[in-house]
């Protein structure tokens, strides 16, 4: 063997050493790797293991609640709570909300129930991290739609997962299966994702968990307007497991009875104006006639007779517009015709349906507006900022449905600010400590007058002015007059 073949072997061995070498490292690089890729799931697993259920009571989050139930009840005039006994106690429980006023449609259910159910909400409000945590603190869990981007709907997965959780620790969960907020009291289609994790938990639990839906309607007198009426109607509860053997043949078909018998069972806790071409025009004549009932018909006033009569009101002129449209469009002319006149006289609803006032009736009401205008004074000096800052807030929001929301969140904010200052100053500058624990309390108290006072003016103005049109003859006010008593008339014969 030449020296030059001896030379080519040795450099050929030490090729494969050094192959062998880089294969050997490579091995080890990878498997420290893999081992360091364990290790990273592993710790998170156990983050998640060791993170607390959502679900599980929180004192911080009851103590709160109990904070937000003073303001709540005094931000509306009047909260009607109606069957809150079909909310089953010892059972797992779905709570199916109708959905027409964002944030305080959740946020009024849960002021209502003593327990702490947990929430389902859209994705998109859970994009900053420190709004994800106060989310979080209140027991909600984001649900991920087509819009917050295709790649995102994965993350339901985990969503669906912890809501299933929340069943099977015999829980509630909240839902509100419209999917996303609309203000028109109508109920729209209903997302299936209910029906997913409904069905999800009991399959989990061979159909023994026994999950009760209980449909929630809630109807409000007005969406933005402090002072409004509200009601929150709770169903009777149907049972998931009666569609059991229906799932087990087809998962599809028992998930369509299941959305279907939803829907029938939402639609009586609730106000369905179910015209969507014609909504607006359907609403304000059922507006109009609602005030004629209440102030020419002595029409009782309580939130539930009032929903339930403007159900029939509704229902009725639906069926006549199908019947007669050509008359249906002459009856919405006019009340559009009615609106444009309130508009130029300024006022509301409320005035043509009254029609008479009474000259005496009127002087009483200035003179108690005199008596008590320095109550009110003291009210309107310490709460107007607290009050009026919020509204200010909320000037530029294009969508209507978040007003009174963002408005019922920063009024928490500026009445506990502005208050503990007060409390402050009092403390320090009237004693002994009961003077200034009740010169605090009747400031409070002094705030509400003060609104309730400002609404008496309101429409004690409104009496002298449509006293002065009346006698004047206002063309105006006249044709109001006028218009008013023939479709109110009109929609009488329909309802009967």
């Amino acid at each position: 063997m030449d020296l030059k073949t001896i030379f080519e072997k040795q450099i050929l061995k030490k090729q494969c050493s050094l192959f062998d070498l880089l294969k050997g490292f490579i091995k080890r690089e990878v498997l420290a790797i893999g081992l360091v890729g364990q290790l990273a799931s592993y710790k998170k697993i156990k983050r998640m293991s060791s993170k607390k259920p959502i679900h599980q009571p929180s004192l911080g989050h009851k103590l709160l609640r109990s904070y937000v139930d003073i303001f709540l009840y005094s931000f509306y005039n009047r909260v009607t709570i109606v069957g809150k006994e079909n909310v089953p106690k010892n059972a797992p429980v779905i709570l199916a909300i109708n959905h027409q006023n964002s944030l305080m449609d959740a946020l009024t259910v849960l002021c209502t129930l003593r327990s702490q159910p947990v929430f389902m909400a859209r994705a998109d409000i859970f994009k900053k991290p420190v709004v994800a945590k106060i989310l979080r603190f209140f027991k909600i869990i984001p649900i991920f739609r087509m819009r917050d981007g295709k790649e995102n709907l994965q993350n339901n997965d985990a969503s669906f997962d912890e809501a299933v959780g929340v069943l099977l620790d015999r829980k509630r969960l909240a839902i509100l299966p419209e999917g996303n907020h609309f203000g028109h009291r109508r109920l729209r289609v209903l997302k299936k994702g209910i029906a997913r994790i409904a069905f999800q938990a009991e399959e989990r639990s061979g159909f023994e968990l026994g999950i009760q839906i209980v449909p929630v309607g809630l109807d409000y007198s007005n969406y933005i307007n402090f002072g409004a009426d509200l009601l929150v109607h709770f169903g009777e509860p149907f049972p998931v497991n009666k569609y059991k053997e229906m799932y087990m043949d087809n998962p599809q078909k028992a998930m369509n009875a299941f959305m279907q018998e939803l829907r029938e069972r939402m639609l009586p806790q609730m106000l369905n104006i179910d015209d969507e071409k014609d909504y607006e025009e359907l609403a304000l004549l059922k507006d109009i006639y609602i005030k004629h009932l209440v102030y020419r018909k002595d029409l009782d006033t309580d939130h539930t007779n009032i929903r339930n009569n403007s159900q029939l009101i509704a229902d009725k002129i639906i069926a006549f517009k199908e019947m007669e449209p050509e008359k249906f469009q002459k009856m919405a002319d006019k009340g559009k015709e009615i609106l444009t006149d309130l508009q130029k006289l300024d006022f509301r609803l409320w005035v043509p349906a009254k029609g008479r006032f009474l000259v005496l009736w009127s002087l009483m009401g200035t003179i108690f507006l005199f008596a008590t205008f320095p109550l009110f004074l003291v009210g309107f000096v310490f709460n107007f900022l607290p009050f009026y800052i919020p509204v200010l807030f909320t000037k530029k929001i294009k969508d209507p449905q978040f007003v009174s929301s963002i408005r019922f969140g920063f009024s928490i904010l500026t009445f506990t600010l502005f208050y503990i200052t007060y409390l402050v100053v009092f403390l320090i500058f009237i004693s002994p400590i009961y003077y200034s624990l009740g010169t605090f309390i009747s400031v409070f108290i002094l705030g509400l007058f003060s609104y309730e006072y400002y609404a008496i003016f309101a429409k004690n103005i409104a009496r002298w002015r449509a006293y002065y049109f009346k006698k004047k003859e206002n063309p105006t006010w006249i044709r109001l007059i006028q218009n008013w008593n023939e479709l109110t008339s009109q929609i009488a014969n329909i309802i009967q």
